[in-house]
């Protein structure tokens, strides 16, 4: 199948400095480079980006930018990802006002998961995306000899049931304020995240994808929304109320039986959440869909194989 996987060259990636793992540092595809907003400033982002001179530019949080400056934004396609589920009314108005084929500002939006909340269901959505991850940054195979235990303060299990695991093995507690390279550095120390959120993972908290990129095996007691396909057992353990504290037991006794899960999470992230190709097929898709003949005008013609003289002998004869 010939597939210009992408329409432009250049690709700007806007957000927050959290953001920037979830972006591609490097592609084959295209000149990519993030643009971190710090303290809120997107002008100086933009500007930034704009001297850069990218053809796409793709913006983490588009709820949370003016459909002025989403209009100013470089680039002839404009790509907003909203990375955690709307309830401000505030944020899904400006997403109506900054979205559009006619407005200048984001062509297409991408969402958590299928179905859309009703207020997004007439803005032109692309398709559903979890965050994906930079895989490329974290290059090592799961080191299974780290059995480390994590659990970040805002998913942690209730004080009785942490002072239980605790019994079995040290449990380091992340705090809510660390930086995101001190968690990413924690994470390249340990074996195991715990998470305890009693939700569909935090509501797509991008902790976990993060710790499952680096090898760790991940026990929460909530699962993943059904259409990212990360199924329990296989990727990560499932392990709701005191079957998490069981499960803290169990690794200390016989962590060996959980290779296999941290091995196929480390794959599946790589197979199916690699930032670099999440954004290659998102800006094929979103070039297509927007103007299918002048894409269709940019595929270079397939390349005419000439049979063999004896094989167009024998279809002769």
């Amino acid at each position: 199948m010939r597939v210009a996987t992408v329409a432009h060259g250049r690709v700007a990636f806007l957000g927050a400095p959290d953001f920037e793992p979830h972006a591609p540092a490097s592609a084959d595809w295209a000149q990519v480079r993030f643009f971190a907003v710090r303290g809120g400033a997107w002008q100086a982002a933009a500007e930034e980006a704009r001297e850069w001179g990218p053809d796409a530019t793709v913006v983490f949080r588009p709820q949370d930018v003016s459909a002025e400056f989403a209009a100013s934004l470089p680039g002839a396609m404009k790509l907003g990802i909203i990375p955690t589920p709307l309830f401000i009314e505030d944020e899904v108005r400006r997403l109506q006002l900054n979205t559009g084929a006619d407005t200048g500002g984001f062509r297409w939006l991408t969402y958590l998961e299928w179905p859309p909340p009703p207020a997004l269901a007439r803005l032109p959505l692309l398709q559903s995306l979890p965050l994906p991850v930079d895989t490329a940054r974290f290059a090592a195979g799961p080191r299974l000899e780290r059995r480390g235990f994590l659990v970040p303060d805002w998913a942690r299990p209730s004080p009785s049931a942490l002072a239980r695991m605790q019994a079995y093995a040290p449990i380091e507690v992340l705090p809510g304020d660390m930086p995101l390279a001190q968690v990413l550095e924690r994470l390249a120390e340990a074996g195991v995240l715990l998470y305890s959120s009693r939700d569909v993972l935090g509501r797509f908290d991008a902790l976990p994808m993060l710790a499952m990129a680096q090898g760790l095996l991940l026990i929460s007691d909530s699962p993943f929304a059904p259409d990212w396909y990360i199924e329990p057992e296989d990727e990560f353990l499932l392990r709701p109320g005191d079957e998490l504290i069981r499960a803290v037991d169990e690794f200390v006794r016989t962590p060996e039986a959980h290779k296999a899960v941290r091995i196929r999470a480390w794959q599946k992230l790589r197979e199916a959440f690699d930032a670099s190709g999440c954004f290659r097929r998102l800006l094929h898709d979103a070039s297509l869909l927007a103007s299918p003949r002048e894409h269709l005008s940019r595929l270079a013609p397939p390349k005419v194989v000439s049979p063999a003289p004896e094989a167009a002998h024998d279809r002769s004869a």
